[in-house]
């Protein structure tokens, strides 16, 4: 995949070799996407729970927050805190993608506004699993969403096949997706240049 920007539902920015959405016309917020990059490294976070959807009632992952929480401090992005809370998205499964991501993306945006947080940030992991022909797990897709604590969204991830990140990894299970998040995350999130 270029580097060029793509128009789907809303504006993809292509950052490295997987797709992170921003953008004016689309779900996240510029001048909420320009704070949180001005803010890494001097900046907190609330990780929640990963939601796994398979299509039926998601269930939820207290280890993915955790290792992505400790990715944040040892990347030092942001001061992370794990969140007990799981968050309910309970949208319904749709073959668009991308309209599950503003689902989600809204639900948690409206979670934070009614749950407020300690911290300047949240973060909530997403990822849909589906069965192959043999009945076993596959991943088909893992978002990501962060909203500042008034529950805007700054930054949101969507993969899938389509994405070269995703396809090199494979991602067959919960810490598969984890680690393909910390990668795209770690691709995607810069810390501002020290001043002179």
């Amino acid at each position: 995949m270029s580097s060029k920007i793509r128009k789907l539902d809303w504006t993809f920015l292509v950052g490295g070799a997987a797709i992170v959405v921003g953008g004016c016309s689309g779900p996240v917020d510029p001048a909420a996407e320009k704070a949180l990059m001005e803010a890494l490294g001097r900046t907190s976070v609330t990780i929640f729970p990963a939601i796994v959807r398979r299509g039926g009632a998601p269930s939820h992952n207290a280890d993915a927050a955790a290792k992505l929480a400790e990715f944040f401090k040892t990347a030092s992005l942001a001061d992370a805190t794990v969140s007990a809370a799981e968050v309910p998205i309970t949208g319904t499964w749709h073959v668009n993608q991308a309209r599950m991501f503003r689902e989600s993306a809204q639900a948690f945006a409206a979670h934070v506004k009614e749950h407020p947080i300690a911290t300047q940030y949240a973060l909530l992991p997403e990822y849909l699993v589906g069965k192959d022909r043999t009945g076993k797990d596959f991943v088909i897709g893992i978002h990501a969403y962060v909203v500042d604590r008034q529950g805007t969204l700054a930054f949101g991830v969507l993969l899938n096949s389509h994405w070269e990140a995703f396809t090199k990894a494979n991602p067959r299970t919960v810490d598969d997706c984890t680690q393909v998040l910390q990668t795209v995350l770690r691709d995607s999130l810069k810390r501002p240049a020290a001043g002179p």
